[in-house]
């Protein structure tokens, strides 16, 4: 490989790499609160490709700036131009100039796997739903699979609270602060998550724990509220008045308006009236418990998000109106299903689950 072929391979390199980074699992964020809103995907993928080709990025350090960066400047000080495919070949073998990822032949060879219930060339709300849905599963289950492997170090296909506080100095696990992220903190999850209470977590008792906003387990629905409701609750009485629902309330459903089903895309938001829905016992205050029909919005999670990058599809490519999309509209559209549906912003000081960093390690 020559050397001008190199430099203008890097050139293509970095920033595909930048994609890449961008788009990976909400739980490889930062400390820093976010919320999500809907603007272009995110780490939503609808392509299962593009899924392979992060993990195999992955696995070899590639989504890792820093290790990215290292190995760029190792191949550049040993002018070794044949270490370059083995290296980061990947990036080459399908965003390349004979690279394999062409997107309207992508669509095309998807096409059909989603056209099926029933095959009419044309992709229903519900057929796109269900690929999303099962792409999203996918990633759920495949991140649980990679963090089991990395926590559960007696190999009994099983992770402990110490197995997974291994981390943490001796000194720091004993205590048990319940302060957000603290070791007390974890405990509670690990409690609310081991469901049959043996002190393991098995696989499933483990993707709860992983992405409690994505479970169905009463008791982690629960905790989540509680930490939502604490976040909200100026005053601090265990419970949220109107005035303190009201400050957050314009946040919590516009933030996918547009892509909703009900009025509430084309009325404005009457605040009242969804306080009243919550309010079951009428006492002019809502609790954790009231906020369960809701928790989807509070916490979004990947299943939930896969809902809404169906509408948002639709929304996009659906150009005659007609509720399906077919393969002319969606080669027409084809970068909306390759690029990103949720934009990261700075908000509030709390955040809602994207501080996982030892789950990095």
């Amino acid at each position: 490989m020559s050397k001008p072929v190199v430099v203008a391979y890097l050139l293509l390199a970095v920033p595909i790499l930048i994609l890449l980074s961008f788009s990976r699992a909400p739980h490889m964020a930062s400390r820093h609160p976010r919320s999500r809103r809907l603007a272009h995907p995110h780490h939503v993928a609808f392509d299962p490709l593009l899924v392979q080709i992060e993990r195999r990025a992955e696995e070899r350090g590639l989504l890792d700036v820093e290790t990215f960066k290292r190995k760029l400047d190792d191949i550049w000080a040993r002018q070794d131009w044949s270490k370059m495919a083995e290296e980061i070949g990947i990036l080459d073998e399908y965003f390349g100039e004979d690279g394999r990822l062409n997107l309207t032949e992508r669509l095309a060879y998807l096409f059909p796997l989603l056209d099926r219930l029933p095959q009419d060339g044309g992709i229903s709300r519900y057929e796109l739903d269900v690929w999303n849905q099962r792409q999203a599963l996918d990633r759920l289950i495949y991140h649980t699979e990679r963090k089991m492997k990395l926590h559960d170090h007696d190999g009994d296909g099983a992770v402990t609270l110490p197995e997974f506080l291994s981390y943490l100095p001796d000194e720091e696990t004993a205590r048990n602060s319940k302060e957000h992220g603290e070791p007390g903190w974890w405990k509670e999850q690990f409690s609310n998550a081991d469901r049959d209470g043996n002190g393991f977590l098995s696989a499933f008792e483990f993707n709860d724990f992983l992405h409690p906003e994505d479970s169905t387990n009463p008791k982690i629905q629960l905790w989540l509220l509680k930490e939502k409701l604490r976040e909200m609750d100026e005053n601090k009485d265990g419970k949220l008045s109107f005035v303190e629902f009201g400050g957050r309330a314009q946040e919590i459903y516009q933030t996918y308006a547009d892509f909703e089903e009900d009025d509430l895309r084309h009325h404005e938001l009457d605040v009242e009236d969804e306080f009243r829905k919550l309010d079951i016992n009428r006492d002019r205050f809502l609790t954790a418990e009231e906020l369960k029909p809701i928790i989807h919005r509070l916490y979004p999670g990947e299943l939930s998000q896969s809902k809404y990058y169906t509408k948002y599809l639709l929304h996009k490519a659906d150009d005659d109106g007609d509720g399906k999309l077919t393969l002319e509209e969606m080669v027409h559209h084809q970068y909306a299903f390759y690029s990103t549906v949720f934009e990261e912003q700075q908000v509030d000081d709390y955040d809602d689950y994207d501080y996982h960093d030892e789950l990095r390690r």
